[in-house]
């Protein structure tokens, strides 16, 4: 350990003076971090990482790891920007808890009140829903992923989807999550103050925490440099992948749309750590943050989060949704995190309050898990208990889940018909196929052989005849791999229904048969 001469004690004066400074100086960031960091990025293929820590009101590490993009020199550093994923809904609730501490605004507000247009399946529960209910994912109805996910569409569209779907659950019955909850909410913005999120979020919170670097669109990145490029797996390659959609998530901003640096995030956990005040000033008012990191609904343990919270960590007491956070006991101590994913990015952030210790850990591979081992890793070092390698561990389960994923996809190949040919002409499958909740499939032919086309066009895909009415869709664009569609063909002989193998979607045959769709 180096040892500054200025610090020799000649005097008591000079030793008392010398042990002040000592005691004001940061902290070290934990020992082995570094190498620990390491052994997570290789093990998940993480090309570039990003890691921040703050404790007691001081940033003790903001440092990145690795590259912005494969096969280039530009190294990830403090003020690298990366997509934070659902991180982001933490921003959108302390949106509206702004909006709730001017009284413009209540937690147990009908949300119909503020935006006529939203409908559910259940007329009681559209009329009865609040907002407290969206934000802790508690109506009822889950996440319709591939009806947002495979679509290209309008805020407004979205919303006005939601009453064509099925509740899985009675209301306020069960914990499930809900990306599209988040987007009805957050629509309440602009009608009560009259600006977009976007502009709602950089003015109150972004602004005053000095975060000058993170956006709140895609669009907003063009022209900034210092940006993590998106990666996955394509064809057993780590390779650079496209940004997610051209605008689809810049209609889900409030979603997941933000983009920032570890240098910039620390202010925001020393922000939420500080009781909602930074720099001076208050940002967040506390008895917002008080709602937000208070638990308003359990997660089950039969829920998909639910069991990724168990295996992240199995011995935790209990789990509980607040207002745009997790909550659970972690080894006795309460602990508030939300994980971040989105095409080619993953992210994680978390503080403990009464320890003031807060971390964020950000990377550009898809799907990985190695931003909570080394946040877990963190939190273990600062509450002195045992390491236990989280991200080994959700190595381990993850391919065994691939695995049985590999094995049912082998089973799909393997009902393949050698040379097998549509049992109608192609002409005959040509046509427009809608559904009111999940929207449109178009099937064209190209070529001498048939096209598909969801909602979004990196939807585009190209159909091999599989077996009697089953095709096999090739996605052009490689990452997202492939599919199975299954046409259901009516009394006279003519395809009515088109339905994908491994999801719940399927689509009617509407007007245009026939015709090349446009």
């Amino acid at each position: 350990m180096r040892i500054s001469t200025s610090c020799v004690a000649v005097a008591s004066a000079l030793t008392g003076l010398c042990q002040g400074a000592a005691a004001q100086a940061t902290p070290a960031p934990p020992a082995g971090l570094s190498a620990y960091v390491h052994r997570a990025m290789t093990l998940w293929k993480v090309p570039g990482l990003a890691v921040g820590i703050v404790q007691g009101g001081k940033v003790i590490l903001a440092r990145g790891y690795g590259v912005r993009e494969l096969g280039k020199k530009a190294r990830v550093d403090a003020d690298t920007l990366f997509s934070i994923g659902s991180n982001t809904k933490a921003f959108t609730a302390a949106s509206l808890g702004l909006l709730v501490a001017q009284h413009r605004l209540r937690w147990n507000d009908r949300i119909i009140r503020y935006v006529p247009q939203f409908r559910l399946g259940s007329a009681y529960v559209t009329q009865e829903t609040t907002l407290r209910d969206l934000l802790s994912h508690r109506t009822g109805y889950c996440d319709p992923s591939t009806m947002w996910y495979m679509a290209d569409d309008t805020v407004r569209s979205v919303i006005e989807r939601l009453r064509y779907q099925k509740a899985r659950y009675g209301f306020r019955a069960h914990f499930c999550y809900n990306n599209t909850m988040y987007l009805v909410a957050a629509q309440v913005i602009p009608r009560l103050s009259g600006m977009s999120w976007n502009r709602f979020v950089t003015k109150h919170l972004l602004t005053p925490l000095q975060m000058t670097r993170t956006v709140t669109s895609e669009a907003a990145l063009k022209g900034v440099t210092d940006v993590a490029a998106p990666h996955g797996e394509v064809g057993g390659k780590v390779r650079v992948i496209r940004r997610y959609w051209k605008h689809n998530m810049d209609v889900f901003a409030p979603v997941g749309a933000i983009n920032s640096s570890v240098a910039d995030l620390n202010r925001w956990l020393l922000m939420l750590l500080a009781g909602g005040r930074y720099d001076g000033r208050t940002i967040v008012p506390a008895a917002v943050l008080r709602a937000m990191e208070t638990p308003q609904e359990p997660i089950q343990r039969d829920t998909d989060v639910g069991q990724l919270l168990r295996a992240l960590t199995p011995k935790g007491r209990f789990f509980s949704y607040g207002l745009g956070f997790i909550l659970e006991e972690y080894g006795g101590h309460k602990l508030i995190w939300h994980a971040g994913n989105i095409d080619g990015m993953s992210a994680a952030l978390a503080v403990l309050p009464a320890e003031h210790v807060g971390v964020v850990v950000l990377s550009n591979m898809d799907s990985n898990w190695a931003p909570e081992g080394v946040m877990f890793h963190i939190l273990q070092t600062y509450l002195g208990i045992a390491h236990d390698d989280v991200s080994r561990r959700m190595y381990v389960l993850t391919q065994k889940e691939r695995a049985k994923a590999k094995a049912e996809a082998r089973k799909l190949a393997a009902t393949r018909v050698r040379g097998a040919k549509p049992p109608l002409p192609l002409a005959a499958y040509v046509g427009r196929y809608s559904d009111r909740f999940y929207g449109t499939a178009r099937v064209s032919e190209r070529a001498g052989h048939l096209v598909l086309k969801m909602g979004d066009p990196m939807f585009t895909g190209d159909l091999q005849a599989w077996h009697d009415e089953t095709f096999r869709v090739r996605w052009r664009y490689r990452f997202y791999g492939k599919a199975y569609v299954t046409f259901d063909v009516d009394a006279h002989g003519k395809p009515s229904e088109l339905k994908f193998a491994q999801m719940r979607n399927h689509y009617e045959r509407t007007a245009g048969r026939g015709g090349t769709p446009r």
